[in-house]
């Protein structure tokens, strides 16, 4: 488990805060939270200190990213997630 998107299609590093808004200005789209896999999808999570973008690569990704845990959570689609997630 764990694809993580650390940089934009540009090279640019992530900031830890804010981290939906860089992938929007590089081509994300915002979506509603998604019932079924699909490519480029993409949850950023809030932890507190620090966001995390996690390119959702399977079903069973999106099962574990969607599971009610606390977390603030954005849903995108991004056309560059799976070139990006390490």
């Amino acid at each position: 488990m764990g694809k993580y998107i650390n940089y934009t299609s540009t090279q640019q590093p992530l900031p830890s805060l804010g981290k939906a808004q860089a992938l929007i200005n590089d081509g994300a789209k915002i979506v509603n939270k998604p019932l079924s896999w699909e490519e480029n999808l993409v949850c950023v999570a809030d932890n507190g200190f620090f966001e995390c973008a996690a390119y959702l690569y399977s079903e069973s990704e999106l099962e574990a990213f969607s599971y009610p845990d606390g977390r603030p959570k954005q849903w995108l689609k991004y056309p560059h997630a799976k070139t990006l997630a390490a």
